[in-house]
């Protein structure tokens, strides 16, 4: 492939991906992670706001029951959805509750590998747990919003700062699955197990985006890849078509110019 068709490609391919990698308003009450590939449902206690639960806490059987039979319609695309659940939780270690203040599935300064909410909190809202990597209280933890980005919390409404029921049994020592599983704090960012019978949030998510249209920057970008791409190509086909010509009808000497023999 020629260099310059190749350069045209790269454009276009870069082009086409998301604009900016995180959380993305899809609109009708969605938000779409394109690193996690989930879409969040923009209401954080819609179970309450739905006047489905009287403040939307509940325990852990009830949420799974609530969630597995949520339907959503949104409103811009006219499509009801019915495959939500619970946000997901990975034991990253050993089977169980790995406490610690950095870096495992259990605590606070969480890996953010080990849950669909310990990465919303860490990374999407850029938030801080309540005590630092040495286990030391550290001032501005918790949900707080920063007003000079506009794609964390500030996407989403009615995010309680409390416990949040993920749709994973614990397993592991002090608990069962029975009757434990795991949850998030988004009050002091940290991740740990407890009984089912307690009484938390639920928030829903489903796997990969909704058809979204095309933000106007990536599209705009795209556009100019595929303008590009285009030219390349037929300007190749141009220079290709004239040598062809030439070639097949070579022009002929001047008559003055020819030898006799």
């Amino acid at each position: 492939m020629r260099p310059y068709v190749l350069q045209c490609l790269l454009v276009a391919a870069l082009a086409s991906g998301t604009a900016h990698a995180g959380l993305h308003d899809r609109g009708g009450g969605l938000i779409y992670d394109d690193v996690l590939d989930v879409t969040w449902l923009q209401d954080a206690n819609y179970a309450k706001t739905s006047g489905q639960d009287a403040d939307g806490k509940m325990s852990w059987i009830n949420a799974m029951a609530w969630v597995n039979n949520l339907s959503y319609f949104d409103s811009v695309r006219g499509v009801t959805y019915s495959d939500w659940r619970l946000p997901e939780t990975f034991d990253l270690g050993v089977a169980g509750c790995d406490y610690a203040y950095s870096g495992t599935d259990c605590g606070y300064n969480l890996s953010v590998a080990s849950s669909e909410l310990a990465h919303l909190y860490y990374v999407d809202f850029g938030n801080r747990a309540f005590v630092d990597s040495r286990g030391l209280q550290q001032s501005g933890y918790g949900l707080v919003d920063d007003p000079a980005n506009t794609a964390d919390e500030s996407l989403f409404r009615n995010i309680q700062s409390f416990g949040y029921w993920s749709g994973t049994p614990y397993q592991g020592t002090g608990g069962a699955p029975e009757t434990h599983a795991w949850h998030f704090s988004t009050s002091v960012g940290s991740q740990n197990y407890i009984s089912k019978g307690t009484q938390y949030y639920v928030w829903a998510v489903r796997d990969g985006d909704v058809a979204a249209v095309p933000e106007a920057e990536t599209y705009a970008l795209f556009l100019a890849g595929l303008g590009l791409i285009g030219f390349a190509v037929r300007r190749r086909a141009n220079e290709g078509s004239a040598r062809s010509r030439i070639q097949a009808n070579p022009p002929s000497k001047p008559a003055n110019q020819l030898k006799e023999k």
